[in-house]
Parts: structure tokens; C-alpha cells; sequence
């Protein structure tokens, strides 16, 4: 049993967190009793349970996330808003009453979910730009309405984003000025170590985890889970009822949240969120469609506030969006431990169906790969069952280099169509050296269905992604 310290709805909060795999959710409802966050389906998929969340050290912008799939020890020191929190004494957020005004609610189950989602989307200091239907859509993105048809909602995040000041919970943020002051004349510190207890850890650097590790790999136990968002392994404690007796999250290294480029060669620490990632890869001059078709349609806003990119590659799953392109980029990893590191080519880190090379005393620290010298150079196409907020049934990665008309260099690779994420370096073959208009398709269709055997799963048939 540890004490865990935050804030919720501006006031302090210290409780007792008896399980290291207690859900955000659960901490909320069960024992905080606000029940206005809903259980849905547990997985992130509904949205039914989002809260926004806003780190009270670093200052980051506040964000949707879904409870359900966030570990409730992972808010040490956070700043969590519900649904309940945004009334400022009887007189609702702007988007409460934008909802009620538009008819934006039936049943109402889903209701404070996209309450939520929508004061986010509102609470960002661009958000009087961004009124367009399209802007809505994409902030509400994570969240599943069976009543409405969702035109109402939509109407009412349009109405309800351009209003501004109005928008910003000033509340809220008034009592949490009162706090920290009251803390500053006793004395009191405004953040601690950090660590709820032993059952789950929040190391402040690499050296930490390293150790940690060693102690694991000496001992021949089962040793911590290492997370970062627990976006993908939350689903499992939830679903599979999966259960972890010590848990060390990395998600607040700094050196493991950096972006660099040098030379040439770009350096993404395995704890950049996709969100992150989205906003850089967005910007000149590393702008490229490619990744933004990947992160615009990886999941949700909630999911890619908290998901990272080490986390996508390290689950080893067939279907994660990240590996083909990171493969198409002939991408490498660098894994260390306390002693060394190693970088190995993504190509040599999957080893089959969820698994990966990493060894007991190895954390994923980095990916890196060449920036290409044009980023149109790549392509990524993905199929999923619905367009937004799903896995994959097949995605595709594709570089071509081609010199006037000659193909200089091909990589090709897929997800979703064997135990691991591939590359076909014979379909490859196939290409270089070629016109573009002298290829074969035909050709390489056949050679194609010679070459991949497709799995069967809940997704998709073999027959379906072949």
C-alpha cells in the first residue's frame, strides 16, 4: 500500500493506492466517487472515459486521455479534470451548454466523454482557429456515440470552441494558484520523489532503469514492467486481467523524450508520444505526409496523448503502425542496459509473433534512421474496419528513390500479413534498377502472392489481406 499525491478538479488529493494495476478509471470512480467518468470498454476505444490530465511540473498542455487504460499511479503529481470539475459554480462550460443547446445528448452515457474531449480540443490556445467541421471530428475522434448520429455533437464543438477565455476553467486554475501558494508559506514541497512505492517506480533518469534491469537479469525473475504510456498493456490488465508486481515507468526521462537531428540522421527517444511526434512531423522542415497519414489515423486523440513510439515497436505486434515505416526508412534501435548499448537494424529486432530481441537487462531507448532527402520519397497506406480509432488490418510502408525514371533504391514492408512486421527484399529486387514504366505488375502481384502468407485474426482473413 503507498500514498500517492495529485490534484483533481484544482484540489489536492493524497491517497492510497493498494494495486500498482489500478486504472485511472477505478481510482476515480471507486474511490473518489466521480462517477461522471464512465466504464466503457476498456481499451480506449470508446471514449466513454475520458478526463483531461496536465503535468503540474513541466507545465505541459492539458489533454484528453482515456482513464481506463492510464495506470492510477501514474498521475503522481499530475493535474486531473473530470467532468465534474468544469462547472464553475452552477454556470457550465461552455461546452456543456453548446451540448445541451444543439441537442447534442441522448442517453447521455457517452456524454461526459465527449464533454471532455471537446473542453480539451477548447481548452487549446489555437482552438478559436480551429471551429471546422473537420476540427471536430478529429477531436472527438476517440469517442463512440450510439444515440445521436454525432451531427449534434458536432454542432456543438463548433459553437463551443470559439469562445476563448470563456472556455478556460479559470476556476480551476485560481485553486490550484491558491494551493501552491498555501504549500510555499508552510514549507511544504511542491513535488516529491516521484515514486508511489516499490510496486510501481517513476525513475527520473536512464542510470535508474538500467540498474533496475541488471537486478532483474541476475536474479532470473520475472522483474519489473517497464511502460511508458501503458496504452497497449493497460488493454491487457483489463481484459486478460493481467497483473504486474512491479512496474517502472519511463515515461518522465528526459533523454528518453528528445528529438534530435544531427548529420542527417534523426534520433527519437522511445518515450515521445505520438502527439509529439505529430506536431513535428507536421512542422517545416521535417514535414512529411506520410507520417502524418500514419498519425492522424493511429488511434485516437486520447491514445496518442499517452502512446509512445517505443511502446508501439517493443509490443512486437504484427499489426503496429510504426514498424513498416520505420522499416521503409531502414531504421535501427538502440538498446541498452547499465553497462552498454547496441543498435540493431529493425529488421533484425522482431524475432516472431510478439516477440522481439531485446534481452532481460535491455530497455528500447532510441529509434534513428537517415532523414530522406525528399520525404514524397515515402508512402504509407493502411486498412482498417473503421477509418479512425482502429488497429490495422494491413498497413503498408513504401520508399522508392528513383533518379529521373530509374528506381535507385526500393524498401518495401508490411504489417499484418505474417507473425512480425516484414520487409520484401525480393519484391525489391524486382524494381531496381527499372523504369517506373517498364515494371512488371503483374509480375510483382504474382511474385507477391508467392511470398507472404497472410495470418488469420479477428481483423482481417488471410484470404482478405492477401
Amino acid at each position: 500500500m503507498a500514498l500517492m499525491r495529485t490534484t483533481v478538479n484544482g484540489s489536492a488529493v493524497s491517497t492510497q493506492i493498494v494495486d500498482q494495476n489500478m486504472s485511472l478509471l477505478d481510482l476515480l470512480r471507486e474511490t473518489l466517487n466521480l462517477k461522471g467518468t464512465k466504464q466503457g470498454c476498456g481499451s480506449g476505444d470508446c471514449g466513454a472515459c475520458t478526463v483531461i490530465v496536465e503535468d503540474s511540473v513541466s507545465e505541459e498542455r492539458p489533454m484528453a486521455i482515456n482513464a481506463c487504460i492510464t495506470p492510477a499511479a501514474a498521475m503522481q503529481n499530475k493535474h486531473i479534470i473530470t467532468v465534474e470539475g468544469l462547472a464553475d459554480r452552477g454556470s457550465l462550460h461552455p461546452v456543456q451548454q453548446a451540448l445541451i443547446d444543439h441537442h447534442g445528448s441522448q442517453c447521455g452515457f457517452c456524454t461526459p466523454g465527449f464533454v471532455m474531449a471537446l473542453a480539451a480540443h477548447s481548452l487549446q490556445p489555437d482552438a478559436p482557429k480551429r471551429c471546422e467541421r473537420e476540427d471536430i471530428i478529429t477531436a472527438i475522434s476517440g469517442n463512440l456515440c450510439r444515440c445521436t448520429g454525432y451531427w449534434p455533437i458536432v454542432r456543438a464543438g463548433m459553437a463551443a470552441c470559439g469562445v476563448g477565455e470563456a472556455a478556460q476553467l479559470k476556476h480551476i486554475n485560481l485553486k490550484l494558484q491558491e494551493r501552491q501558494s498555501l504549500s510555499l508559506e508552510r514549507g511544504e514541497p511542491e513535488d516529491d520523489s516521484g515514486n508511489v512505492d516499490r510496486g510501481y517506480q517513476i525513475p527520473q533518469d536512464e542510470a535508474w532503469v538500467g540498474r533496475s534491469l541488471a537486478r532483474r537479469a541476475s536474479n532470473k525473475s520475472r522483474g519489473p514492467t517497464i511502460i511508458a504510456g501503458a496504452t497497449d498493456a493497460w488493454v491487457a490488465v483489463n481484459q486478460q486481467l493481467e497483473q504486474h508486481e512491479t512496474i517502472v515507468d519511463i515515461s518522465h526521462i528526459p533523454s528518453l523524450r528528445k528529438i534530435t537531428t544531427k548529420d542527417g540522421l534523426l534520433q527519437i527517444g522511445s518515450c515521445a508520444t505520438h502527439t509529439e511526434l505529430l506536431d513535428y512531423f507536421t512542422e517545416a522542415p521535417h514535414e512529411s505526409t506520410a507520417i502524418r497519414e500514419l498519425l492522424t489515423r493511429f488511434g485516437s486523440p486520447q491514445i496518442r496523448n499517452r502512446g509512445t513510439i517505443g511502446g508501439n515497436i517493443c509490443g512486437g505486434s504484427p499489426i503496429a503502425d510504426w514498424p513498416p515505416v520505420l522499416l521503409a526508412l531502414d531504421g535501427s534501435v538502440l538498446l541498452k542496459n547499465a553497462e552498454a548499448s547496441r543498435l540493431v537494424k529493425l529488421s533484425d529486432f522482431f524475432l516472431g509473433y510478439r516477440q522481439t530481441c531485446l534481452l532481460p537487462d535491455e530497455y528500447l531507448a532510441s529509434v534513428q534512421f537517415t532523414v530522406p532527402a525528399d520525404w514524397s520519397q515515402l508512402s504509407f497506406n493502411k486498412i482498417t474496419k473503421r477509418y479512425e480509432d482502429d488497429i490495422s488490418s494491413v498497413c503498408a510502408a513504401i520508399y522508392l528513390d528513383y533518379n529521373g525514371t530509374i528506381v535507385q533504391e526500393a524498401r518495401i514492408a508490411f504489417g499484418g500479413i505474417a507473425a512480425n512486421p516484414i520487409r520484401l527484399y525480393s519484391i525489391e529486387a524486382l524494381l531496381i534498377g527499372k523504369p517506373l514504366s517498364a515494371i512488371d505488375h503483374e509480375m510483382v502481384k504474382t511474385k507477391l502472392g508467392s511470398v507472404i502468407d497472410p495470418i488469420n485474426d479477428v481483423r482481417a482473413s488471410a484470404d482478405y489481406r492477401l
